[in-house]
């Protein structure tokens, strides 16, 4: 139950002007957004984020339940996940590679260099 329609509006505004930022991180500054501009009229008590691409599983899958700031607790699993996620599911099976890679070192590596890149 959205406050009112600046909700929508402000959501829809901001995800336009972010168009250069990785998508998941662009839905969650609209979400911040809408929420700014008066959210849930009940309230803030949990947060999703459910990406599909064209594999089996998600691209991302994120959850915040009963949490005093679910956005920003949201927002803080979705870095976590460009560390670890991330460069792990580019090794998952797919459809083109159905046995994935399960080389470990080759994982550890590309965990590592993203980690390095984000600070």
């Amino acid at each position: 139950m959205l406050a009112g329609p600046a909700v929508l509006d402000e959501t829809a505004r901001v995800y336009a002007a972010n168009e250069g930022l990785p998508f998941s991180e662009r839905l969650i500054k609209a979400m911040f957004a809408g929420e700014a501009a008066g959210g849930d009229k009940r309230g803030k008590q949990s947060a999703a984020l459910l990406i599909h691409g064209t594999e089996e599983w998600p691209l991302l899958d994120l959850r915040v339940d009963d949490h005093t700031d679910p956005l920003r607790e949201l927002q803080r699993l979705e870095a976590v996940s460009r560390e670890h996620w991330v460069p792990f599911r580019t090794f998952m099976p797919t459809r083109g590679n159905p046995s994935g890679t399960s080389d470990r070192a080759a994982i550890n590596a590309a965990i590592a260099a993203a980690s390095a890149s984000r600070e």
